[in-house]
C-alpha cells in the first residue's frame, strides 16, 4: 500500500501499481548472493582490496573494518527518542530550519517529500547489528517524510574515469554521507521526534526516486538524478522522520528534453547497459531502463584496475564545473517553453560536444597515481584524448547515436 501524496515528476510516469522491492533484488546483494556467478562475488570482496584508499573508505579487499568509518557506523545503535517535544506550529519553518541544519552539517542539496513507502525495501539483505535484524527479515519504515540530501563529488577528480583517482573521490563522497545523515537523525530524535538515518552501509529506502520527488533533480537516461547545479555527481542520503515538515515538489529543469536528444551516457558506455531508445514500464513505473547486470559485471570485470565506472556521470550534459555560462543554460532550458526546448538544446549539443569533447576525460596525476600511465589514442570517434590501452580498450563504440552535451 501506498502512502504520501502521488507524483508524477516529467522523467518518469508511475502508470501502474507498485509493489516495494526486496533489498535482495538489488544488484550489490545479488552479486553477493552469487546470483550473477561465484566469479563476480569473489572479485566483489578481492582485488580492490591491493589498494588502502578503497580499505579506508570502502572496507572492501580484506582490510581491519576498525580502520574504516563505514562498518563502525553500520552497526551503531541510533539513540532514543527525547520525551520532551518540542511542538511543531509551523511546518514550512520547520521545514526551512531542518534544511538549513542539514547545510550546516555538510549537505550541499536538500529537499523535502513524503515517504513513499514503494520506495521502501520489504526485506533485507544483510543483518544489521545494531537492531538484531537479520538477512530475509521484513523492514517496517512507518514514518511520513523523507528528508533527501545529496553531497557533491569533485568534477576534476571523476575526470580521470576510471581509475583509482575517481574511486577514492567516491569513496570519499560515500563517507561524507555518513556524520551529516546520523547527526541530521539525531538532532531530529532530540527535538522528540522518531528519525532514521539511511547511508552508506545503512539504506533500507531507495535515495533516487524519493530525491526527485523532493525536488533534488530529475531522473537521466543513465538511472540516476540529474540535479541542475551538479548533474549527477551527487551521492545521495536519507534521514526518515515523523516531525511535521512541508515538503518541495518536483521540478522541471529540462532533463526530459535533455536526455531525449543527448544520449552521450549511452554513446560511451562501455558495457552498453545503457539505452538508446524510448522508456519502458517497469515495476507500474514509466522511466529509461539500465541493464544493472552487465554495467555491474563490467564493473567487477576491472577490479584490478579500478572499483566504479563513473563514465555516465563525468558525461552528463549536466556535470559541468560552477560556471556563468553553464548557469545560464540550465536556466535558459528551464525557462523555455516545453514545445521550444528542442530549437535550444539542440545547438547546445553541438556547442558542447565540440568544447568538451564526445568523452570528457583527463589525463591525471594525484600521489602516487596515474589514470594513464600507457597512453595511446582513444578510439571513441572524435575523441583526441589519450587514454590507458588497458582502461579504455574496451569504449569502442558500435551503436551510432547523435547528439552531445549541454553547456
Amino acid at each position: 500500500m501506498l502512502t504520501g501524496r502521488q507524483r508524477n515528476p516529467r522523467s518518469y510516469r508511475i502508470v501502474g501499481p507498485q509493489r516495494q522491492i526486496d533489498e535482495r533484488e538489488a544488484p550489490h546483494s545479488r552479486v553477493d548472493l552469487g546470483e550473477l556467478g561465484e566469479r563476480f562475488s569473489a572479485l566483489r570482496k578481492s582485488r580492490a582490496g591491493e589498494d588502502p584508499f578503497k580499505r579506508v573508505l570502502w572496507a572492501g579487499g580484506g582490510g581491519d573494518p576498525n580502520n574504516s568509518l563505514n562498518p563502525i557506523m553500520k552497526d551503531v545503535p541510533e539513540g532514543g527518542v527525547n520525551p520532551n517535544r518540542i511542538p511543531v506550529s509551523d511546518p514550512a519553518k520547520m521545514a526551512r530550519n531542518i534544511k538549513e541544519i542539514a547545510r550546516f552539517l555538510g549537505a550541499d542539496v536538500v529537499g523535502i517529500t513524503d515517504l513513499d513507502q514503494a520506495y521502501v525495501y520489504s526485506h533485507r539483505a544483510r543483518g544489521n547489528a545494531a537492531t538484531g535484524e537479520k538477512p530475509g527479515d521484513p523492514i517496517h519504515l512507518p514514518h511520513r517524510y523523507a528528508i533527501c540530501m545529496g553531497f557533491a563529488f569533485d568534477y576534476y577528480k571523476f575526470l580521470s574515469n576510471n581509475s583509482r583517482i575517481s574511486d577514492a573521490e567516491y569513496g570519499l563522497g560515500m563517507i561524507h554521507t555518513i556524520p551529516t545523515t546520523f547527526m541530521l537523525a539525531a538532532y531530529i530524535r532530540e527535538m522528540g521526534y522518531p528519525a532514521q538515518a539511511h547511508h552508506y552501509g545503512r539504506y533500507v529506502v531507495s535515495p533516487i526516486p524519493l530525491a526527485v520527488n523532493a525536488g533534488l533533480g530529475e531522473l537521466g537516461r543513465h538511472g540516476l538524478l540529474i540535479n541542475e547545479e551538479y548533474g549527477s555527481r551527487l551521492q545521495l542520503s536519507t534521514v526518515t522522520t515523523d516531525l511535521p515538515l512541508a515538503v518541495d515538489e518536483p521540478v522541471d529543469i529540462g532533463v526530459e528534453e535533455v536526455c531525449k536528444y543527448c544520449m552521450k551516457c549511452a554513446r560511451i558506455c562501455p558495457s552498453h547497459s545503457i539505452s538508446f531508445g524510448g522508456k519502458e514500464v517497469y515495476n507500474g513505473v514509466e522511466k529509461y531502463r539500465i541493464n544493472a547486470d552487465t554495467c555491474y559485471k563490467y564493473r567487477l570485470a576491472s577490479r584490478g584496475q579500478w572499483t566504479v565506472c563513473v563514465i555516465c556521470v563525468s558525461s552528463c550534459c549536466y556535470n559541468k564545473p560552477k560556471a556563468w555560462w553553464h548557469t545560464l543554460a540550465c536556466w535558459t532550458i528551464k525557462k523555455t517553453p516545453i514545445p521550444l526546448r528542442p530549437l535550444l538544446i539542440k545547438p547546445l549539443l553541438w556547442i558542447d560536444d565540440l568544447f568538451w569533447g564526445k568523452r570528457p576525460w583527463k589525463h591525471m596525476k594525484w600521489l602516487d597515481y596515474d589514470n594513464a600511465p600507457t597512453p595511446v589514442t582513444c578510439n571513441i570517434p572524435g575523441c583526441q584524448a589519450k587514454h590507458a590501452n588497458l582502461q579504455h580498450k574496451r569504449l569502442h563504440v558500435t551503436k551510432p547515436a547523435a547528439g552531445g552535451l549541454v553547456s
